[in-house]
């Protein structure tokens, strides 16, 4: 009869436990009940380099419409085979707990959306992806001098400050993204961009005494995209009224001055397409009606671009990216022009050209 009772109360002991293992997500039953169905995971071959060991990325998943996964743990710690209830369920991995803007914090890892029938095993296969976005500043000499105080970049989810002489890459959310001076007492933008997700870009900032212009180039390896760009701070951009007030290109799409007659300074970058896009290398351009303007000789981006629509013979037989002797001369070639504030081909533009000068 005791030990009747001592089995039971074994019995229970041993049932209470396994409870508390389910419950904690550090340990899964090989058995599954029937009508439930089964997870199984493994990563995807990927070329991205500096990849953390996946064994230590955090897995979770959890039930659709719920805050209590039904496993969160070290990936490598898994079970073979999860069981869980029939469903819809969230699943990711990630190599590290991101939650504000950090130094040397990549984030790799992947998300999913799974759904589980009954009595089906699904196969859950992650890539191994960089989740944030990296930032990196370069400071010219001119820059410090003209530009004593420090550098912040600032996000909705948290600040981080930027020293001079700072040489690690600064990861972010991906988002809008404010980079800010500050001398002490008060603090202003020093200019914005919009991060994608795997993004790594390498920012220069320099200084002159006479005008603001930003260079732009992109380089695409196997595992993120990295940018580098310039841009040289300098004294505030013009009013439009004149030629030495001319307004620089990003001033003037800021701006948004249209119907008045202004001056724009720019690059000859290419000519904007019927389908909305910039044609950069004109190698095959057959049209004379327009040319783009970009903010910088170098500049392959799109939307950084104005467009000047060419409506006189002789604006087009001079300025017209169709024949190749213009191309040769005119592209990345510096040029004030003055014309009406329109919208061309969906770009901000100038159109009634009255006068310009290359330079």
């Amino acid at each position: 009869m005791k030990r009747s009772v001592l089995a039971e109360i074994i019995s229970a002991s041993v049932a209470a436990a396994l409870a508390a293992s389910i419950s904690s997500c550090t340990w899964m039953p090989d058995a599954r009940p029937e009508n439930d169905a089964t997870l199984t995971f493994r990563f995807a071959a990927t070329k991205a380099e500096d990849i953390p060991d996946t064994n230590r990325f955090i897995l979770k998943v959890i039930p659709e419409g719920s805050d209590k996964p039904v496993y969160e743990g070290p990936y490598g710690d898994r079970p073979a085979q999860l069981p869980v209830p029939a469903g819809t369920y969230e699943v990711s991995v990630r190599s590290c707990r991101f939650t504000a803007p950090a130094f040397d914090t990549p984030l790799y890892g992947d998300f999913k959306t799974v759904v589980a029938r009954s009595g089906e095993t699904v196969a859950v296969r992650f890539l191994c992806m960089l989740q944030n976005s990296g930032v990196r500043l370069d400071f010219s000499d001119r820059f410090r001098k003209r530009y004593p105080g420090s550098v912040r970049i600032r996000q909705e989810w948290g600040m981080l400050d930027y020293g001079y002489s700072e040489n690690r890459t600064a990861w972010l959310f991906p988002g809008d993204t404010r980079f800010c001076y500050s001398d002490g007492t008060a603090e202003n933008v020093l200019f914005r961009r919009s991060l994608d997700a795997g993004e790594i870009r390498r920012i220069s900032l320099d200084a002159t005494s006479d005008e603001s212009r930003s260079s732009f180039s992109i380089t695409v390896d196997t595992s993120a995209v990295r940018r580098e760009e310039k841009i040289i701070f300098g004294e505030d951009s013009g009013d439009g009224l004149s030629m030495s007030t001319a307004f620089s290109v990003p001033s003037f799409i800021e701006a948004g001055c249209a119907g008045d007659t202004v001056w724009v300074w720019g690059y000859i970058a290419g000519a904007i397409t019927d389908e909305g896009t910039v044609d950069f290398s004109c190698d095959t351009v057959t049209f004379d009606g327009n040319i783009a303007l970009s903010p910088a000789p170098d500049t392959r981006d799109a939307t950084s671009c104005i467009g000047i629509h060419l409506t006189k013979s002789a604006h087009k037989a001079e300025l017209g990216l169709n024949s190749a002797s213009n191309r040769a001369s005119l592209l990345r070639r510096r040029i004030h022009i003055r014309g009406k504030a329109c919208t061309y081909k969906k770009f901000p533009a100038l159109t009634n050209i009255c006068e310009y000068k290359l330079e």
